[in-house]
């Protein structure tokens, strides 16, 4: 009888480990969303939407994440409108993502 319970508590144990394990994920994707749209707000200092090549490099001086941004605008700008949407950011995010991954060195 004993080995039934001691049996049963680890089952729930590890149910409730495993459910928590994977709601994980989905809690931080609100707070990774957050961060972009701080980033983005913080260089958009016209408050227009879109990052000109002006607000990068002047946002560039001070931070390395921007550094990064202004090295590749052109290849972020899809449009070729001279500026950087959050659309664009957001495919060029995903598509250096999947580079990493597969262990590319950008």
């Amino acid at each position: 009888m004993m080995k039934h319970f001691l049996v049963a508590g680890l089952l729930m144990a590890t149910l409730v480990s495993a459910k928590t394990y994977a709601q994980q994920p989905q809690q931080q994707q609100p707070q990774q969303q957050h961060d972009h749209e701080g980033f983005f707000k913080k260089i958009d200092t016209d408050g227009d939407g879109k990052l000109s090549k002006t607000e990068v490099d002047a946002a560039a001086k001070d931070n390395k994440r921007v550094s990064k941004l202004k090295e590749n605008f052109d290849a972020i700008d899809a449009n070729k409108d001279s500026f950087l949407d959050k659309e664009e950011l957001k495919a060029y995010r995903k598509k250096e993502g999947g580079q990493k991954k597969e262990g590319g060195t950008k």
